[in-house]
């Protein structure tokens, strides 16, 4: 670092669960402006220079529609959750650990639901491990040194994670792939043509809801039965039977499961299966490990609190005797029952995201949303604090989508301050139910 520019050579990106920490930054200091990013994807890029989307961004405070100033919405945020006989924390995704450890301190005090994206997302996949049947996980770097064979099932990362391919599974060399993606094979499962069908070894398309029925011949050939006897329909039995016999002979491979999988209306019977079916590999003695692609930056950190702090993995509800019970604890199960009577949104936009009925209830709830940017959220909000941008304006802590700890750096100063202090200044104020 000199007078006029600062290059941090091993910035983390906030953009994904990828948190990838190779990015290269170039700041001129004198203007507190970002001159160039190096490693970064298209969306990571996109990330850091928000900080020059003024027209975007949240100026001032804004309490019942008019600006304000960030004592008196923190002042009336505070009223809001203590006149509540239950609210409801959400969001968080995007934010640090540090942020999330207290939106959670603010659940209990007021015994709220406090939820997040998973119970929508990822589920499923929670409710299966919940049942305490073999799970083979692996850290990314592991799986970038070893892995032959790379599946993506339901996901396509070239769209959601750009840099996924070339970091940690496809392409980059590792420990037995000396020779990068000549030493790996890519199979691809999905139920439309990708980007991926280009560079897959195998590309197998196949019928939404039909995953399971695909797991189950999978995992049955890789046991020796007879083909004839599983294929029904019009399954390429000739693409399955070579996967099948590809998934015995490998060293170690890796499924990497998607949306396309979890969240489908037979998602927890695809991701049995395919649980199923990476135990079947085990005990035939290859190792085969099974990844969910994780979406928003920092959501793993937010599974993470949750586990350690109660044991459970999101929807959570402090106000009763059993605190997790998926259909009545989560977000939109306590939105849709009118337990919640407030609202405190972090870093979230569920007027774009929840169903349209759910988004209606929610409208009727005294809303406090804390965010760097204009949503169309903000306009349904009795109060809006305009916050940092986490990893570009503040430090924080996040963890990977493998449950790797990083640490965000701040690149460029700003007037905001981040949302770990406002949630701070709430915690102060909120009085314990």
């Amino acid at each position: 670092m000199n007078g006029k520019e600062k290059i941090i050579e091993t910035a983390v990106c906030p953009f994904c669960a990828c948190l990838c920490d190779d990015v290269v930054i170039s700041v001129d200091v004198e203007r507190n402006r970002i001159k160039e990013i190096r490693n970064a994807c298209t969306f990571g890029v996109e990330k850091f220079l928000s900080v020059e989307k003024t027209e975007q961004r949240l100026k001032k405070p804004v309490v019942d529609g008019k600006k304000t100033d960030y004592d008196d919405a923190i002042e009336k945020a505070v009223d809001i959750l203590n006149a509540a006989n239950k609210p409801l924390i959400y969001g968080l995704g995007n934010s640090g650990y540090n942020a999330q450890r207290v939106a959670l301190e603010i659940a209990k005090l007021k015994k709220g639901v406090y939820d997040f994206t998973e119970s929508i997302c990822h589920n499923v996949l929670y409710l299966e491990l919940l049942k305490k049947g073999p799970f083979y996980y692996a850290l990314l770097d592991e799986i970038r040194d070893n892995a032959q064979v790379v599946i993506y099932w339901g996901a396509n990362p070239i769209v959601s994670h750009p840099r996924h391919l070339s970091k940690y599974s496809v392409y980059p060399v590792g420990r037995y792939a000396m020779k990068g993606v000549m030493d790996r094979e890519l199979i691809t499962i999905d139920v439309v043509d990708s980007e991926l069908k280009k560079i897959s070894r195998w590309f197998l398309r196949v019928n939404p809801g039909e995953d399971a029925e695909i797991a189950n011949i999978l995992r049955r050939l890789v046991k020796g039965e007879s083909l004839k006897e599983l294929v029904t329909g019009k399954m390429d039995s000739d693409t399955l039977r070579k996967m099948a016999d590809r998934l015995k002979k490998a060293f170690y491979g890796v499924i990497f499961v998607g949306l396309g999988v979890l969240s489908n209306k037979n998602g927890s019977k695809s991701i049995e299966s395919i649980l199923a079916l990476v135990d079947t590999l085990n005990k035939e003695g290859v190792k085969f490990v099974l990844f969910p692609m994780k979406g928003h930056f920092n959501v793993l950190g937010a599974v993470n609190l949750l586990l350690r702090e109660t044991g459970y993995p999101f929807g959570v509800d402090f106000s009763r005797d059993t605190i997790f019970e998926p259909g009545k604890t989560t977000v939109l199960d306590v939105i849709a029952s009118g337990e919640v009577d407030a609202a405190l949104i972090v870093g979230a936009d569920p007027f774009s995201s929840f169903p349209m009925k759910i988004a209606r209830k929610l409208r009727d709830l005294p809303i406090i949303l804390m965010d760097p940017f204009e949503t169309p959220t903000t306009q349904f909000a009795s109060v809006v604090i305009p916050t940092a941008i986490t990893g570009v304006e503040t430090e924080e802590i996040a963890y990977r989508m493998d449950g790797l700890p990083l640490k965000l750096e701040k690149i460029v100063d700003c007037k905001y301050p981040p949302d770990r202090a406002i949630l701070e200044q709430i915690r102060k104020g909120v009085k314990k139910s």
